[in-house]
């Protein structure tokens, strides 16, 4: 589900960013195209962000602080 939406929001951000870039002539299609490419990697970089933290959020509201990763937990020297 996850990959769904990011791909959905990519596919979008492409498209809307590409799309008015041309249309309005702001740049040549190339750069348009690679502006939009780049526009749409981040904002999926973000939405898988924005899923891990809640996720994070979610585990940390069951289970407790207690379900911190192994390194954190060791005692120092």
């Amino acid at each position: 589900m996850v990959k769904a939406i990011r791909n959905s929001v990519l596919i979008l951000t492409f498209i809307i960013v590409a799309g008015s870039n041309i249309l309005w002539g702001f740049m040549n299609s190339y750069l348009a195209c690679g502006f939009a490419l780049a526009a749409s990697l981040t904002v999926g970089i973000c939405i898988e962000r924005v899923f891990v933290k809640r996720s994070h959020r979610e585990m940390i509201r069951r289970h407790g602080r207690d379900s911190c990763p192994a390194d954190e937990q060791q005692p120092g020297p």
